[in-house]
């Protein structure tokens, strides 16, 4: 038979490792709640004027919003920027889907002054229907065309997908 004090200490053990009763999930990040419409969505969201200036330029599908972007000096391509883009997605959309869209974006960047001087272009959808950010990277976006050559099929394999 076990000791009294060997049983107390048994006791006092399983309930430390127990969970308390209270426990609250984790607050989604801010990118995450702006696709919830927990947070604002839009203009106001970007780091940076040039990239700001381009996406009030951009047409983005009606479902489409930007939850965030910024605009930072390329470590690998000096004198030139690496995009990022956050966007919300609607509903389940998938890889594909955000590939659609990345794509379309960067037709309208290669198009744009701002084209010129980017290095790579990332778009992430951090939508809450997502388990984890999913993106979409082309680190050599100044050596595509982006403009539908050699086929819009072939372009879509530009992106390398990213997720984490």
């Amino acid at each position: 038979m076990r000791s009294a004090p060997a049983l107390i200490a048994l006791c006092a053990m399983a309930t430390a490792c127990q969970a308390p009763d209270d426990t609250t999930p984790p607050e989604p990040s801010p990118l995450v709640a702006a696709c919830a419409g927990k947070q604002p969505t839009g203009p106001q969201t970007i780091a940076g004027p040039d990239l700001a200036r381009f996406l009030a330029a951009t047409p983005l599908p009606a479902d489409v919003r930007v939850a965030g972007g910024q605009l930072a000096f390329s470590p690998q391509a000096p004198g030139l920027v690496d995009l990022s883009l956050d966007l919300c997605l609607p509903g389940t959309a998938g890889i594909d889907d955000l590939r659609l869209v990345a794509t379309a974006l960067a037709h309208d960047l290669a198009d744009h002054e701002l084209g010129g001087r980017t290095a790579a272009l990332t778009v992430a959808c951090v939508c809450p229907h997502n388990p984890g950010a999913t993106a979409v990277r082309d680190p050599a976006f100044r050596q595509h065309p982006w403009d539908g050559t050699p086929t819009p099929e072939t372009e879509l394999l530009n992106w390398e997908i990213v997720t984490g």
